[in-house]
């Protein structure tokens, strides 16, 4: 069975990550463009078969529907971690001096961007 532990390990090995992004792109994989050894290019391979991300059909390899599910999940958080991580920094600095929520809440509602972020952050966007 796999884990929540496996899926984000291999997720987080951005060799793999961009072995997700060549399948999503129905590329063809070569381990030469990845600058991989074969041994590494296998290993990432097979975690990613393994973790049910990938499976090969018609001698191509392809997203599963987790895998699908799975590389949104992490395209999303990647763009989060570059777009809204000083933004999310500068919130939670501005929080531990001592502001007031209202000045908070303001202040989370003119610089995070992102509404699935957003949603994390503001009460009122829970509802």
């Amino acid at each position: 069975m796999v884990t929540a532990s496996d899926v984000l390990r291999c997720i987080a090995d951005e060799k793999c990550g961009n072995i997700l992004t060549i399948i999503h792109e129905s590329k063809t994989l070569s381990i030469a463009n990845l600058k991989l050894t074969r041994k590494q290019y296998y290993s990432r391979l097979h975690n990613l078969l393994t973790c049910g991300l990938v499976h090969k059909r018609k001698g191509r390899y392809q997203l599963t529907s987790f895998g699908k599910f799975v590389f949104d999940w992490h395209l999303r958080l990647k763009q989060v971690i570059s777009d809204e991580y000083w933004k999310l920094v500068a919130i939670d600095v501005i929080s531990s001096s001592g502001a007031l929520d209202s000045e908070r809440l303001k202040l989370t509602d003119s610089l995070i961007q992102n509404e699935e972020a957003r949603r994390f952050l503001l009460p009122s966007a829970k509802k």
